[in-house]
């Protein structure tokens, strides 16, 4: 090859480096670009979901520092959607935002008249939410305090419930319903009925909705969330949802395979009664 080919193929292959390299940059600031839209279109996308009230209070938040920002929406449920929120020590969040709902307040009743915690139930709807917020506030903390597995709460105002996050990055953890069978599942099961147990004999709270709808499997291990409607030992309804929650857990765990116990006996031994003494059950196993 002489001297003048040579300076010409590489001037050839220095445009065609030089044209990639151009290439590059470019897809680099497009990618940068499309990042910077995805992440304001994705706030947009939160704000426009929040009524005025619910963003003017999320922004005192975040003012005083409690809150720095909110990246996106976790869940979506009739009574409320959980966001993935960011605290000032640069920590992921839950934050649970309670829908202000006539109907939903009207449901939520069944679960707080009759609790002795709640003496006077307000008719206003707004009200009803916020004192359900708290509720789910006061029943985690009681459920923390009987060293249970449920997420650690943090904060509420009004129909904002500030508690910790499950998951990997941002990846939240799946709920129980959405894994096809635990690796674990014998020790699962086993766990959830300690926790039914203890929520019962130490926190004195009945879940009342527990399944593997509301159950988060993270680490192989299931962390209990929704427990907004749990109510008092006390109240007139609690052997009834306490009934339904053995059924549901042990109907869960019949469909992948576990041999479950006798779930009467379960039962009597969670009220910590004998069964011959008892034949007043309510509701049937």
């Amino acid at each position: 090859m002489n001297k003048e080919n040579y300076k010409d193929l590489n001037d050839k292959f220095t445009k065609k480096l030089n044209k990639r390299i151009d290439t590059l940059e470019k897809e680099g600031i497009d990618k940068y670009r499309m990042k910077k839209i995805d992440q304001t279109q994705k706030r947009a996308a939160v704000a426009s979901v929040f009524d005025e009230r619910t963003w003017s209070q999320l922004n005192k938040l975040i003012a005083g520092g409690i809150l720095k920002e909110i990246e996106g929406i976790i869940s979506s449920g009739k009574e409320a959607n959980v966001y993935l929120g960011v605290n000032e020590n640069e920590e992921y969040v839950a934050i649970k935002i309670y829908k202000i709902d006539k109907n939903t307040s009207k449901w939520m009743k069944n679960y707080i008249i009759g609790d002795p915690r709640y003496k006077n139930v307000p008719s206003n709807i707004s009200k009803v939410i916020y004192l359900w917020a708290k509720k789910e506030f006061k029943n985690l903390k009681r459920a923390q305090q009987a060293h249970l597995r449920v997420p650690r709460p943090y904060f509420v105002k009004d129909n904002i419930l500030i508690m910790e996050y499950i998951g990997f990055g941002e990846t939240p953890a799946p709920k129980l319903k959405d894994i096809m069978e635990p690796v674990n599942k014998e020790d699962v099961f086993e766990e959830l009925l300690y926790f039914i147990k203890v929520l019962y004999q130490k926190a004195e709270l009945v879940h009342g909705d527990l399944s593997e709808f509301n159950i988060l499997y993270h680490n192989q291990q299931p962390y209990v969330i929704d427990i907004s409607q749990a109510v008092s030992i006390q109240h007139p309804k609690a052997e009834v949802f306490l009934v339904r929650d053995i059924k549901n857990v042990f109907n869960y765990f019949q469909k992948i395979g576990i041999v479950t116990p006798d779930p009467k006996k379960f039962y009597y031994e969670v009220i910590n009664m004998n069964e011959k003494n008892n034949n007043n059950m309510k509701g049937e196993m």
